[in-house]
């Protein structure tokens, strides 16, 4: 009886061990049901930039199969000068010459909105003339969770420079703190700013200060109505100081003070024998061989002018003869984070306008994309989306012809945890595609405006820690690119955030890095993150590297959540098919059926999974143990239906021939 009893545990022991290594699922190809057709060379692109070189890993890049770059590399875009050669106009804005070259260079603003807390009454903030709200304009402070403040002293600029302007009137307001959105309230769908006691209050110049009932917020906003300098002027603040009993509530950092608007005056830094400018990016685009590659330039709006993007434009296809196609402008001008930030939609498209026109003078044949975040609101309380407030000024110029591509940035999922963000590609795009479509209602005729995504990849905020340099990257990477596809298709460009970028992954056990090559200098300097072999999964066996033909998605299903599948194809008639296996511990067993097609038996197999990849935290500094290419293999028992494992957290692509 024991024996028994033994047995039967032993053999209950087995049943429940493979039930739970092991699962069966049904994989379902037809290939007669066109999902999207797309082009590689626009879906597979990435990010270079100013701060870590890539001509040392431009072999890898074109292994990886990214020919598609965008320069100079996110924010930089905003306070990036691309020609150090010229001068100084009147207002201190940058004047590029066009006759020579010297390296690019990084300018700071003298009027940034950092100068209201740097506890230095000689520098000041002043707000941008160039403007569809000049009496409505405003800075806040972010006092860092709930306080009672009861007093401000504002320090006007007339008080350092008798010629800045001030606010003749102005109004203390506070953030509602029942408001359910406690973060970057600018970017708000309504208004939640609340008046204090102290309501269109005369503003005296030089130092006042102002009481008011205490109230308690996170914010305080002095927004400002009237300028001493007339009608359309600007404002100027030297110091703003927020007070709860007499006590200054001290700004946390850099990012608790906010204005509505910055001058762009600017000073060059003197300083950029480190940077890789325009000509030797170009140099570097230039080298790609056989196939070219292409770039798409960010053009500064934050602290730039159209003069000097128009000179850009001159000197890259009219001088040199580049003839750089693609221009975007501005880098998610809508945040805070950016030169000149956080700027409404319609002051941006005020500006994009100017931009446009100055740019397309000279180079009719070149195209230019604008910022039109999807999901963002305009920036004013009104409820409009940002990209239908940026049509919808373009429109009220008769200039709806100037929207040639709306641009939006993707780094889900902000406090989401891992499970969950790796379930979420196919939930987050058709909530994408949804944004989309529903701003584009009033404008039929940019139904099909093309989509570009120039910068995504994962949040630096995913639970319990930063996946950027691990496996489950790539897992979320090999579904998000076709998930894009699936909506956007031919409309659709991506460009991954980056080729090389530094971060703490490599001294912090829970830090993260969004290059897919590793930038700092050290034994693993260049060293392939899960990214990297990913995307080169993708480009060079699920599609054709750099391939400027159509490929057509076709439909794939599977009954199990745990894996996505997808089915490109080919233009050769070679039927690819991308498996992502989203649990950690279990094999799944697959039935695959294909309809429409007629495979032989043969098939090429790459897998990526646990055993190539694995980010290593034993040791500084931290680095992949392995990082190796996905492994390859061949079988022959394929066919229009055939049986296939998926290992546990793995990217397989299998590749089909037909009969």
């Amino acid at each position: 009886m024991k024996t028994k009893l033994i047995l039967s545990l032993f053999c209950c022991f087995i049943s429940f061990s493979l039930f739970a290594e092991s699962s069966e699922i049904l994989i379902n190809i037809n290939v007669a049901n066109k999902v999207n057709t797309f082009k590689p060379i626009n879906i597979f692109g990435n990010n270079t930039n100013g701060w870590a070189n890539p001509v040392q890993v431009k072999d890898k890049i074109q292994e990886a199969g990214n020919y598609f770059l965008r320069y100079p590399g996110g924010s930089w875009g905003d306070c990036f000068f691309w020609n150090s050669s010229g001068e100084y106009d009147e207002q201190h804005n940058w004047v590029t010459y066009t006759d020579e070259y010297s390296n690019s260079a990084l300018g700071e603003l003298l009027y940034s909105q950092l100068k209201m807390i740097d506890k230095d009454n000689k520098t000041v903030w002043m707000s941008n003339k160039d403007t569809d709200f000049p009496n409505h304009q405003w800075v806040y402070l972010d006092l860092q969770g709930k306080k009672k403040p009861d007093k401000v002293i504002i320090i006007w600029g007339n008080y350092t420079n008798k010629s800045f302007p001030f606010a003749k009137k102005f109004t203390i307001q506070y953030w509602d703190p029942k408001d359910g959105r406690q973060w970057m309230p600018y970017d708000a769908e309504k208004n939640s700013w609340l008046n204090t006691s102290a309501v269109s209050v005369l503003g005296t110049g030089g130092k006042q200060e102002v009481v008011f009932k205490p109230v308690i917020t996170q914010y305080i906003r002095i927004l400002m109505t009237e300028s001493s300098a007339g009608k359309n002027s600007e404002y100027s603040i030297a110091e703003l100081q927020v007070f709860e009993k007499g006590q200054e509530i001290i700004p946390a950092n850099n990012n608790s003070i906010v204005a509505s608007s910055c001058n762009t005056a600017v000073e060059l830094n003197a300083n950029n024998s480190w940077i890789f400018g325009f000509e030797q990016y170009m140099e570097f685009i230039n080298s790609f061989s056989p196939k070219k590659a292409i770039p798409l330039i960010i053009v500064n709006l934050g602290s730039g002018t159209p003069q000097m993007a128009a000179s850009w434009v001159k000197y890259a296809n009219k001088i040199k003869n580049y003839n750089i196609k693609y221009w975007e402008i501005g880098n998610e001008n809508g945040g805070q984070w950016e030169t000149g930030g956080p700027m409404n939609m319609y002051d941006y498209t005020r500006r994009f306008i100017k931009y446009y026109e100055a740019m397309k003078a000279v180079d009719p044949s070149i195209t230019i994309i604008a910022q039109g975040q999807a999901g963002a609101y305009s920036g004013t309380y009104d409820g409009v989306s940002a990209i239908e407030a940026f049509l919808g000024r373009l429109a009220k110029e008769n200039k709806l012809h100037y929207a040639e591509g709306l641009v939006t940035h993707k780094y889900p999922n902000w406090g989401q945890k891992l499970e969950d963000l790796l379930a979420s590609p196919k939930k987050d795009m058709e909530e994408m595609a949804a944004q989309v479509k529903k701003s584009l209602e009033k404008y039929p005729e940019l139904k099909n405006i093309p989509i570009w995504i120039t910068e995504f990849n994962t949040s630096d905020q995913i639970k319990p820690y930063d996946i950027s340099v691990r496996l489950e990257n790539g897992l979320w990477l090999a579904q998000y690119i076709p998930e894009f596809i699936r909506h956007f298709g031919n409309r659709g460009y991506m460009m991954l955030w980056d080729v090389m970028n530094g971060g703490s992954a490599i001294n912090n056990p829970t830090g993260g890095d969004h290059g897919y090559l590793q930038a700092e200098q050290g034994p693993y300097q260049y060293q392939e993150r899960a990214d990297y072999w990913v995307m080169k999964m993708l480009t060079n066996y699920w599609a054709l590297s750099g391939d400027e033909n159509e490929h057509t998605m076709v439909e794939a299903n599977v009954n199990n959540n745990m894996i996505a599948v997808y089915a490109n194809l080919k233009p050769d008639n070679t039927l690819a098919l991308l498996v992502i296996n989203k649990d950690p511990e279990k094999t799944y067993k697959s039935d695959i059926s294909i309809t429409g097609y007629s495979p032989s038996n043969d098939a090429k197999i790459w897998r990526f999974d646990k055993e190539n990849y694995k980010w290593d935290t034993s040791e500084q500094p931290y680095h992949a143990n392995p990082s190796n290419p996905p492994s390859e293999f061949s079988i022959n028992n394929a066919g229009e239906k055939f049986n296939f494992d998926f290992k546990p957290y793995s990217i397989t692509v299998i590749q089909l021939k037909k009969k």
